[in-house]
Order: C-alpha cells, then sequence, then structure tokens
C-alpha cells in the first residue's frame, strides 16, 4: 500500500489551496511541497479531453493511458470515466459523430504530439508547466515552434498560453493539449522545482542580484517593467513597499482565487453570440447542441458547468427576437426547451445551500420577465379534468400559461425540497438499519397513506406520488450531480407508482364497466397531454437513468470521489460503486425500465395545439420505440410485454389501446406496430386483436350523433384541435400505414383474419394514397408465393383494397386518379372473368358508379375491358367475349343516362354492335336533348356521328334538337356553330322539304347574324346544293322567295338592316372599307328576293338621310352603288 503521506499529499493537493498549507504550517518540508505540487496537476485525461472540443465520440477514447497515476504510472483509485449523455435532451439535435465537428480532432492530435516526442524541454516549476513544442508540418514539411505554458492547482488548469493561432479562447489547443497528456503520461521525465520564491528565499544577495542581471540581459525587451519596478520600491508612499512578500506565479492559486478550470468568459459570449446568429445553419445548430452536451457533462465536475449555461441563457436573451419568432425558430426552440431542464437541475442540485438556491432563482426571475423570454409551451402539469367550471376552467387555465416562460418550471421546482422524510427513505440505501434511521422507517410505515396515496406497494415496495415530470426531473438532478445510487433508487420508485397508477386504473375501469354492462363505455375527455413529448422527457429519463444502471452494475456515469471527500451534502456519503452489479438486480432494472418506457408510451393523451409540440411528441415516440427495439428480450422481458400489451388492450380511458379513446388523442400505431412484430411469435392471437384495435384514428372520424351530444355535456378543459391544426397528420397516416402492411403481410393464408384486416383498413384508414399502397402490397404478396399460381386469397385482398381507394376518390382530390382506376382493372383481369364482370355490372353488392364517374367508366374502363389484350390474357371464348361486351354495353347505356353530356357519343361508340343497346342510348340522347342535359355542340358532333353511319333520320333529330339550343346574336358572325347549320342544312334538304322547312323556322328563330343567315340561304338555294339520300349532291338548287326558304330570306334582310344601322352607329373612317364589303354582302342578299334591288336601294336613300353628317362614307356608298 502506498504510504500516508502518499495518500495525504494526494487528498490535501485536490482539496486544499497550497497557501493555506503555507499560512497552518510555518515550515513544511521539500519532500512534502514536491508531492503536492505533483499531485496538483491533473490527473485524468478525460479532464483533457473535455476543455478541448464542445462534444465528442464516447466510444473513441484513447484505450491506454488514460487516467493513470501520475507518479506510479499505475491506474489511479480517482478514475473518472466519461458520463454518459442524457436522453433528457432532444436527440433530433444531437451532434453528429461522424462530422468533423463532432470529433475530439484537437485532442487526438495533441495525443500524437505528445507521442510523437515533439515536447522539448518540459519543466514544472511549482504550480506552472512551460515546455517547447518542435514537430514539422505535414502540409509543407516546415518546422513549427510553439511555446506552452500552463497554471494549474487543485487538479485543474487555471490557465494556459500558446503562441499559436489554433487556440479560440474557450478551449485547449492541440499544443496545450500535447504538453499537458505528456505530463500525465510521462511525470518522470518533467523536471521538477518548487515554486520560484522557494528558490529566491535560498539565494544570497550577490546571487540574486546576479540572477536579476542575468534576466535582463537574457530578455531585455523587460528592462522597462524592471526600472519601473525598481523605481517604486524608492518611493516610500507606493503600493509595492506597503505589502509584504511578492507576488509568485507559480505558487498556486489563493483563498480568494476560484477553483475552477479556465474559462474565458469573454470568448465564451462572443462565441455563442456568433453561433446564435448563425443558427439556420446546421453546423451552428450542431455546435448549440453540442455545447449544451458540454454544459451537462460539465455540472458535476466543475462550476464551470453552471457558468456556461449562465453565459448561454444571458446571451440568448440579449438577441432581439420576439417570443414568437423564437416558437417558429425550431433549433432555438428546442435550445430553450434543453434551457430549462438544466436550470431544473441546477436548482433541484441536493448540495446546494439556501443561499446558493436564492440566489439562482432571483437570477431565474429576472430572465423570466425579460421580454426576450419565451412563453411556456401547451404542456401543463396543474391540468384539472374533474371540474364543474367548464369552460371557465380553461380560460383561466390559458390566462396562467400565459404568463408562464419556459424557465417558469425552474422557478417552481425552487419550492420543492430534499428534506420529507419518505423521500429520504427512498434515496437511502439498503443496509442494516438502526437507531434513529430504524425508527423513521417503522414511523413512515405506520402512516401508510399519505395524501389519499399509498406510499408503498402491496409487496412493501415504496412509492413516489408526485408529478411524474417533476419526479423525474429529480431523478435527472441527482444524477446529473453525482448521486447516481440516488437517482437509480428515486427512479425505481417513480416507476413503480406509474405501474401501480396504471394497475389501479385498469381495475377501477373493469369494475365499474362489469356494474354497467348495459352502459356505453365511458370515454375519458382527455389524459392531459401524457408524457412523451413533455418537455422534461420523464419517460427518457426513467428509461436511460434504470438501463443505464443495468448495464454498468450501478457504476455511476461521473466520478465522486473529489464530490465526497470533505464535501458537507444533504445525503450521506456511501460507496457509490457498490451498486446493482449482480445479474437478478440488474435483469430487474432492465424489466422495470422495459415496463415504464411500454406503459409510458402506451397511455392516451391528447395532441397539443403548437405545431412544434406535435412534432416532438411523435419525435419523443419514435426515439422511445427505438430505445426499446435496442433491448434483447428474454423470457421475462417478454412476459412484461405480453402483460403491458393486455393491461392497454383491456385498459379504460388512461389507455391509448383501450376499447375507446376520445378523439383528440394521439394515435400510437408506431408502438403498435412495435408490439405486434415484438410478440408475434409468442401470442399470435393477441397481436392481431392489439393491431386492430390500433388501427384506428378517431380525429379524423365522424362523431356519431349521441357521441356528439355528450362531447358538448362535458366540460371543456383543452382546447379542440381541428386535424386541420395537426400539423403531423401526413406522418400520422404513415405510421397508420406501416402498421396496416404489417398486418396485412402476416396474415397471408389466414382468409378470416385478412377479411378482418381489410374491413379494419376500410373503416379506419382516410388516406387513399395509402390505402393505395397497400393494394399494391397485397398483390405484390400475392404474385411473389413461390409456386406457380398466384394467391387468389390476396388478389380478392387487393381488388378490395383498390375498390376502397376509387370509392375514397370518385370525388376527385388526387392526381393519381387515372393510375387507380387501371389498377383496378388490372387486379380484376389478374383475378378472371368474374371479378372483371362484378366491377362493371350494377349488382346488389357492388355498383360501379360507386367506384367510377361515368366519364371513366365509358372511356378508360370499358375500353380496357373489351380490349384484344384483355381477352388473351384471360383466354376468353366466343360466348364469354360475348357476354363481357354485352355486361361492357349495359355499363355504358347507364354512363349516358347518368352523364350524357360526356359519355353520349362515347356510349354510341361502344354499343355500335348491339342493336338494342345503340337504340336505347340514342333515345337517351334524345330525351337529354330535350331536357337541356346535352349542350349544341356535343348533339352536333353526335349528329355527324350518326350521319357518317347512314343514320340520316337519326342524325337530323339530333341536330334539330342542338340547333333549338343555338344562340346566336347579330354580331358573332365568326360563330363555332356557323358550319354545323350549314351541315344541318344541307342534310335537312337532303331528306326533304318538310324537313327543311321544320330547320328553316328553328333558324329563323334561334339565329339573330345576318352573315350567318345569308350563308345558309345561299347554301340552300345553290345549284349545286343539297345531298342526296345515297351519299351524293345532286341539282336541287330553291328559290329563295318561296316556300320553305322566304321566311329565311326575309329574316336575313331584315339582320343586314338592323346590322348595318348598329354599325353606323359607331363607325370610324378607318372602318369605312369593311362595311363598304359588309354593303356588298348585303346587296347581294336583297337581290335574291324578286324587289330586292328598289328595297336595296331605298336602304341607300334612308342611309343617305339619317347619316347626312358621315360625309365621307356617305362619297365612298355613292362612288360604289350609285
Amino acid at each position: 500500500p502506498p504510504p500516508l503521506t502518499e495518500i495525504a499529499a494526494k487528498v490535501a493537493a485536490a482539496n486544499i489551496p497550497y497557501q493555506l498549507v503555507e499560512e497552518r504550517y510555518n515550515r513544511v518540508p521539500e519532500p512534502v511541497v514536491l508531492k503536492l505540487i505533483t499531485w496538483s496537476f491533473p490527473r485524468c485525461e478525460a479532464d483533457i479531453r473535455r476543455y478541448t472540443a464542445l462534444a465528442y465520440a464516447t466510444n473513441e477514447l484513447v484505450p491506454t493511458k488514460q487516467c493513470t497515476d501520475s507518479r506510479a504510472g499505475q491506474p489511479a483509485g480517482t478514475t473518472q470515466s466519461e458520463s454518459r449523455p442524457s436522453p433528457a435532451r432532444d436527440s433530433k439535435h444531437r451532434p453528429d459523430l461522424t462530422s468533423q465537428d463532432g470529433q475530439d480532432v484537437t485532442f487526438r492530435k495533441g495525443v500524437t504530439l505528445a507521442e510523437s516526442g515533439a515536447i522539448r524541454q518540459p519543466v514544472q516549476i511549482g504550480f506552472h508547466l512551460s515546455g517547447i513544442l518542435f514537430y514539422f508540418s505535414l502540409k509543407n514539411n516546415s518546422p513549427c515552434n510553439f511555446n506552452v505554458a500552463v497554471t494549474f492547482d487543485r487538479c485543474k488548469v487555471a490557465s494556459s498560453t500558446c503562441n499559436c493561432q489554433f487556440g479560440d479562447g474557450i478551449f485547449f489547443c492541440r499544443h496545450v493539449v500535447a504538453l499537458l497528456i505528456y505530463r500525465i503520461r510521462n511525470p518522470r521525465k518533467v523536471k521538477l522545482r518548487a515554486p520560484i520564491s522557494d528558490t529566491l528565499q535560498k539565494l544570497t544577495r550577490d546571487q540574486l542580484q546576479k540572477l536579476t542581471q542575468y534576466l535582463l540581459s537574457r530578455h531585455a525587451n523587460v528592462l522597462p517593467t524592471a526600472q519601473e519596478i525598481a523605481d517604486c520600491f524608492s518611493d516610500a508612499n507606493s503600493s509595492i513597499n506597503a505589502v509584504h512578500g511578492a507576488p509568485d506565479p507559480t505558487a498556486g492559486a489563493g483563498f480568494q482565487d476560484e477553483n475552477r478550470w479556465n474559462l474565458d468568459d469573454r470568448h465564451v459570449i462572443d462565441h455563442i453570440r456568433q453561433l446564435i446568429l448563425d443558427s439556420a445553419k446546421q453546423a451552428s445548430a450542431n455546435q448549440l447542441f453540442n455545447l449544451i452536451s458540454k454544459i451537462r457533462e460539465m455540472r458535476v465536475r466543475d462550476c464551470n458547468g453552471a457558468r456556461l449555461l449562465t453565459l448561454l441563457t444571458e446571451e440568448i436573451l440579449r438577441q432581439d427576437l420576439t417570443p414568437i419568432q423564437w416558437q417558429h425558430n425550431d433549433v432555438c426552440g428546442k435550445l430553450w426547451d434543453q434551457i430549462g431542464l438544466l436550470w431544473i437541475c441546477v436548482v433541484l442540485n441536493p448540495r446546494n445551500d439556501r443561499d446558493s438556491k436564492t440566489k439562482v432563482l432571483e437570477l431565474l426571475k429576472s430572465w423570466s420577465k425579460d421580454p426576450q423570454c419565451p412563453p411556456e409551451d401547451s404542456f401543463s402539469e396543474t391540468i384539472t379534468t374533474n371540474t364543474s367550471r367548464g369552460r371557465t376552467c380553461f380560460h383561466e387555465l390559458q390566462l396562467s400559461l400565459k404568463c408562464r416562460t419556459v424557465l417558469s418550471r425552474a422557478l417552481d421546482a425552487g419550492s420543492l425540497r430534499w428534506d420529507d422524510a419518505h423521500l429520504k427513505l427512498i434515496l437511502s440505501p439498503k443496509r442494516r438499519k438502526s437507531g434513529r434511521l430504524e425508527s423513521e422507517e417503522k414511523k413512515i410505515k405506520r402512516e401508510r397513506f399519505q395524501g389519499g396515496f399509498a406510499n408503498f406497494s402491496s409487496d412493501g415496495k415504496p412509492l413516489w406520488h408526485e408529478s411524474t415530470p417533476i419526479a423525474c426531473a429529480r431523478v435527472e438532478a441527482l444524477r446529473s450531480h453525482g448521486y447516481a445510487n440516488e437517482s437509480v433508487r428515486l427512479a425505481r420508485a417513480v416507476a413503480r407508482t406509474i405501474r401501480e397508477n396504471a394497475i389501479s386504473g385498469f381495475k377501477l375501469y373493469q369494475n365499474s364497466h362489469q356494474n354497467q354492462k348495459d352502459a356505453a363505455v365511458p370515454v375519458k375527455r382527455n389524459n392531459g397531454y401524457g408524457l412523451v413529448g413533455h418537455p422534461l422527457n420523464p419517460i427518457h429519463i426513467l428509461f436511460d437513468t434504470l438501463t443505464t444502471a443495468a448495464t454498468n452494475g450501478g457504476k455511476p456515469n461521473l466520478c465522486m470521489l473529489f464530490l465526497n471527500m470533505g464535501c458537507v451534502g444533504f445525503f450521506p456519503i456511501v460507496n457509490h460503486r457498490s451498486g446493482y452489479r449482480n445479474t437478478t438486480s440488474q435483469k430487474l432494472l432492465r424489466k422495470e425500465a422495459f415496463e415504464v418506457c411500454l406503459l409510458g408510451v402506451g397511455e392516451q393523451r391528447c395532441m397539443p395545439s403548437n405545431a412544434r409540440a406535435q412534432e416532438k411528441v411523435l419525435f419523443c415516440e419514435k426515439m422511445l420505440i427505438e430505445q426499446l427495439e435496442s433491448l434483447t428480450l428474454d423470457d421475462e422481458l417478454i412476459q412484461v410485454l405480453r402483460d403491458v400489451t393486455t393491461l392497454l388492450i383491456e385498459g379504460g380511458p388512461g389507455s391509448g389501446l383501450g376499447k375507446r379513446v376520445h378523439r383528440e388523442s394521439v394515435p400510437i400505431h408506431s408502438f403498435a406496430n412495435y408490439l405486434f412484430k415484438a410478440l408475434l411469435p409468442y401470442d399470435r392471437k393477441l397481436v392481431f386483436r392489439m393491431g386492430l384495435q390500433a388501427m384506428r384514428m378517431t380525429v379524423l372520424d365522424d362523431m356519431p350523433p349521441a357521441e356528439a351530444a355528450q362531447e358538448e355535456q362535458m366540460p371543456l378543459v383543452l382546447p379542440f384541435t381541428y386535424p386541420a391544426t395537426w400539423s403531423v397528420i401526413g406522418d400520422l397516416e404513415a405510421r397508420q400505414y406501416q402498421l396496416a402492411s404489417t398486418l396485412l403481410q402476416t396474415a397471408i393464408g389466414e382468409v378470416m383474419l385478412l377479411r378482418l384486416v381489410v374491413e379494419s383498413v376500410q373503416r379506419n384508414m382516410r388516406n387513399a394514397s395509402h390505402v393505395f399502397q397497400l393494394s399494391h402490397d397485397a398483390f405484390k404478396c400475392a404474385t411473389n408465393q413461390t409456386g406457380a399460381v398466384a394467391d387468389s386469397t390476396m388478389l380478392n385482398v387487393a381488388l378490395q383494397l383498390a375498390m376502397q381507394v376509387l370509392r375514397m376518390t370518385i370525388q376527385g382530390g388526387t392526381w393519381r386518379r387515372t393510375e387507380m382506376v387501371g389498377w383496378l382493372v388490372t387486379c380484376a383481369t389478374e383475378i378472371g372473368l368474374c371479378a372483371l364482370v362484378s366491377i362493371i355490372k350494377a349488382t346488389r353488392l357492388i355498383t360501379w358508379y360507386t367506384l367510377f364517374t361515368p366519364v371513366e367508366a365509358s372511356t378508360m374502363v370499358a375500353g380496357c375491358v373489351i380490349s384484344p389484350n384483355t381477352a388473351m390474357r384471360l383466354n376468353l371464348d366466343p360466348r364469354e367475349r360475348e357476354e363481357l361486351y354485352h355486361n361492357v354495353c349495359q355499363m355504358a347505356m347507364q354512363c349516358a343516362v347518368k352523364d350524357p353530356q360526356s359519355c353520349a357519343l362515347r356510349s354510341l361508340t361502344l354499343c355500335e354492335t348491339y342493336t338494342s343497346a345503340f337504340d336505347a342510348v340514342y333515345h337517351v340522347i334524345v330525351d337529354s336533348s330535350n331536357k337541356r342535359r346535352i349542350d349544341s355542340s356535343q348533339l352536333f358532333t353526335i349528329a355527324r356521328y350518326l350521319d357518317q353511319r347512314g343514320l340520316n333520320s337519326q342524325a337530323f333529330t339530333v341536330a334539330h334538337a342542338a340547333t333549338r339550343r343555338l344562340r346566336v346574336p347579330f354580331n358573332h358572325d365568326a360563330h363555332p356553330a356557323a358550319n354545323d347549320l350549314l351541315w344541318t342544312t344541307q342534310l335537312a334538304q337532303s331528306l326533304g322539304m318538310t324537313e327543311l322547312e321544320e330547320l328553316v323556322l328553328v333558324i329563323v328563330n334561334k339565329v339573330r347574324c345576318a352573315s350567318v343567315l345569308s350563308d345558309v340561304l345561299r347554301t340552300c338555294t345553290s345549284s349545286i346544293s343539297g345531298r342526296m339520300p345515297n351519299g351524293t349532291y345532286g341539282n336541287r338548287g330553291l328559290r329563295a322567295d318561296r316556300v320553305p326558304l322566304r321566311p329565311l330570306l326575309e329574316a336575313s334582310m331584315a339582320a343586314y338592316v338592323n346590322t348595318i344601322h348598329s354599325k353606323l352607329s359607331h363607325i370610324s373612317p378607318r372602318h369605312y372599307t369593311e362595311f363598304i364589303g359588309f354593303l356588298n354582302k348585303a346587296r347581294e342578299t336583297f337581290l335574291l328576293a324578286p324587289d330586292g334591288h328598289s328595297q336595296f336601294g331605298r336602304l341607300l336613300a334612308n342611309l343617305k338621310t339619317i347619316y347626312k353628317g358621315k360625309k365621307k362614307l356617305l362619297n365612298l356608298v355613292a362612288s360604289r352603288f350609285g
């Protein structure tokens, strides 16, 4: 064993300043001084590493020579192991450990320099270490020479200097790291000297004068300073003569100096300010969260953690951003969450005295009043559902939340105490009880109930009934301040309480349900916002605390030796290395962590109204599920999983997987997916029951009238968040799809299960794209079987899901509608003729118009069904082809009835070879034209189609109906129906005078345009006008002044007169030429009448009288027409 002087020197060097030793003892032997100086140097490389970079990969620590004894080279008993990063921070912004700024590059470079022999002339004089680093640069092979010096005290580096440009003023540069590592690993290779003041005391006057003169000759740049000091000695009133002694840079720290590692506040503030300004950049955001990780790491080791947290909080508050801007800044919002949790841990530090705690709370109050401090999010631990005040209570809650900030929880934590007797019992180690402790425990057990809650479970284990987030904040505070075992004990008590509450709630629900068998299942209005996604991350804290203790065998994350040496804390000093090292205890911890995580994720909780809070809820759930998946499930954990799943399925309002949940509750499809996959090999019936029950998404369901009335009667405590305000609805639907896909693929080969899965999908899924993808998944499972024949059951599932997609999207809303229609026909074709007929034939179970629009049915569906490829694919015989065609024609007739405007022509085309169907469609068209359901342009198109097929009479009937729908105004010379009118006129003339007379009367009534009327008239009077019934044209020109064309002639002449007067009322000179041309066309029409010439002359005379002011125009008319 080491000698007593060695042990005493190690303890004194770590806790007592050297000035106290000098004043306490008149003379300290030089060997003792050297031992104190030796052990005052930092002993652990992890401490050096901590002050080298913001973050680093914990699995890349130097494997050898770390934390070694600085004298003997043996592993020190005071090894400080690196703390595992706490999951209480938002894992979304953990540093990227594969990137350059996520690794301790500086530290590794410094270690490389120390191991490569770059350290020259290392010397330790008292508490001052200096050396020269000389090496060749790898870039240009140029020599590098740097002077490095550090001062230290009580195993901490107090200051460091280096003439390089790599340091940032916050952390050590590589050269400082190299010198420190070299001193830790090679203590015997460093010259060791007593403080320079002790050496000077041994020198004579002549030696001191010689020392001074040699020093000034070698360093002439200090001559002015030396002369200034010498002048002060000559002045009797100078301060230098009033002070006893002189400063010694190698003598260590004094009483008034802080015992902390060196950290430059000015450089830290500048660095933080720059990171905040660049927070939109990913690298700066990562460094900000690395800084949070560094604060967590420092909290227990030295006071720089709280100092760094203070600087960070103050600098963020200095930024000129409004609270609303902070809320919309995702990085800053998550940063504030972590800052709030860190301050809670600072306030809950068990070692804080009253004065220290008061100072922290005053600082928090001043920050909380700052306008830049963002408001608290929508999570609240004071929500009460049993109230008769309803909306008034909610308004009061809103007002209270508006006054709270992100630091309010830390202020609330100031009222929490650690001197509760039951809490002491929970935190006390399991050891032999005696005296006062034993009597206190007996007293507590006699007082079994406190505040209406049992202090102990049925098996005698202690419970802790406190708000779960606050209790978990206590756990995090204990853990971060070095009370590893106490944090585990409290975490176990909290986890045990959560389990007892879940079981008691389940029993209460079951009893009430059995007593009211005929009553409706009660629905809880809300279960608060739950624990998952809470800003304090309680479930993360419990799970990580328990699993860390189980993994490390109870070994604390942080070294507690220096905290326990001479420190007076609230809790008794215990051996922190004794803990949960046996296998049974470790399994129990894993079981409790696993169980509390399952219960936490599986509870029913309401969706917050804030978009960022909604994203955090889903993200935290995802991270917890990943942690659950990281555990290897043994028989004990499988039994826990089965029990918790059963509890959640049969649970009441507190369970997210219960029989009924409130429509505002957060769906937990991902959690159900995990439970399904984990329990599938062990209890197939249970997991399918759970999975089908978890498929619901109540927020998208239509509320039944009875339940709606019940909702109205219930007091409103939390705001109802309509789905439109759920920014994460897309993520929730994607998770629902993942669960449905798992259920579907697992149920292959089981017809009843597949039917239940399909019914659940049809009832619960509202996203058509995801149902469409499920149909593809089912089809792939059916056709990817090892056998040559596809699975008909899965093909039918694919067909049912494809039909569900079309029912969901028949009103539009998706650009993939065409693809979805084609997919249904593909699925039906793959199954066979019966399936194909079922989707196009209107039956009692399936009607095509619930799947397709009439346009889709008459175009895409009908075209695919009667295509030759389909007949070849199904290998149809003539009889089957005829049957299929007959059903298509029936569907075409129905399409024409439902949408004659869009489907009439296509239906006629489909029914060309089916006479009865063709006639039926024709009569539908005629009837629809009479009811004005088809516009004139479509009727003209149909008429031309009929005419091409030789059905002249039917074509004229349709064209006549189209003409009745026309309205051609007087100034619409280029009307799109003009050509159709000419064609219809020719068709009527070819059929006979009766048809032509009917048409002329309609045209005269519907057309007011002179140009169109004259064109129709000329068509009838042309020598080659008229189309013969056999399709040829003959000389059948008619007289315009006789029946049936006389009404048309009179209408044309009247239209020209009206149009001429209309044009002249607002004509301009540039239109005179055009007007003369129009008059010429009018004269040609007038000349068709027997007295047309005289009528046209009277028209011109009338124009000259009425418009005599337009002399230029009248001159042009006179020169052209006389």
